[in-house]
């Protein structure tokens, strides 16, 4: 039995050549990823419909037995790459390990993202896998976005300005740069939820980081502490500076006027800020507690000002 096994597959294997390189591209043609198959003289040996799909290069572009890099070149004019991208890119045609590299590009003009597999041959050569995976970099983005943005403004979160502020007094300390925090708390606030409802309350929120995003320059940071109080973030400001930001902020405040959910009303408010500036010896944390004090400090002498420590 053994015999007669072995000669039917000899006998088979004569025609099954032929066969095989049909199955073999009709395989290559239903993955649903691009797909290059290259040797060790950087030639085209096989590629897949996808393949040429998912990149739009110029027709003659893709053909068995063009040389990989010049496949490349081209594929760096046509999807917005630079000269860095496309050095790094030959270069890794040599890499002896498998690897994956995620990187954007440009398809007739829409960015798109793409993951690659690197994948080497026994005797040199390759086999390349390409993902499409827009729609999950996006996602991840969206993701991102709500793990450090307040939803209601847009503002940064807690977590995200306290990091933030971290790195700035670090950065100010290394270059010797004063950082300046503002601590604000719209005055009264509860009564405007208790008066007009928590809609209108929510757009007096809005309105009031919409105003201080006027403000801001390039470089400033800005988020919702909490409820009604938001952090201000002013890298290389003087205390004297951070104290005119501040008075710009309560002045355009006091003419904010925000109409009630419920009605015609408007609503006007005003807000509370401690300023303090960084020394020597600060962190985040000191740093806050003294704005936090100045606010309060503010609050107690009547509202509606500026404090600085």
């Amino acid at each position: 039995m053994t015999g007669e096994s072995s000669g039917n597959r000899n006998s088979y294997d004569k025609n099954y050549f032929p066969q095989q390189a049909d199955v073999l591209n009709i395989v290559l043609d239903h993955i649903t990823q691009g797909m290059i198959v290259v040797g060790p003289d950087y030639r085209t040996l096989a590629f897949n419909q996808h393949f040429e799909e998912m990149f739009q290069l110029p027709p003659g572009t893709v053909e068995v037995g063009a040389d990989f890099r010049d496949i490349l070149r081209t594929w760096a004019e046509v999807t917005g790459q630079d000269q860095q991208m496309l050095d790094y890119a030959i270069y890794q045609l040599d890499e002896p390990a498998t690897f994956e590299f995620e990187f954007p590009q440009l398809i007739n003009g829409e960015p798109r993202w793409c993951l690659l597999t690197h994948n080497p041959l026994p005797k040199k050569g390759f086999v390349r896998t390409f993902t499409d995976i827009t729609k999950r970099k996006a996602l991840e983005a969206t993701l991102m976005k709500l793990s450090r943005e307040d939803p209601l403004t847009g503002l940064h979160n807690r977590r995200t300005i306290l990091e933030l502020l971290d790195e700035e007094i670090q950065r100010g300390q290394r270059y010797q740069h004063p950082v300046s925090l503002l601590m604000m708390d719209i005055d009264h606030f509860k009564k405007i939820n208790d008066q007009w409802g928590h809609p209108t309350g929510d757009e007096v929120l809005k309105s009031f980081a919409a105003e201080c995003r006027s403000v801001m320059r390039e470089n400033d940071r800005m988020g919702r502490f909490g409820g009604e109080e938001f952090v201000m973030l002013l890298p290389e400001t003087s205390k004297i500076d951070a104290v005119l930001v501040a008075e710009r902020i309560r002045k355009i405040t006091t003419e904010m006027a925000v109409k009630s959910k419920s009605g015609s009303a408007q609503i006007h408010v005003t807000v509370s800020i401690g300023v303090a500036t960084t020394t020597e010896d600060d962190d985040a944390e000191s740093v806050i507690a003294r704005a936090d004090e100045a606010m309060y400090e503010a609050k107690d002498a009547g509202r509606n000002r500026v404090v600085c420590t």
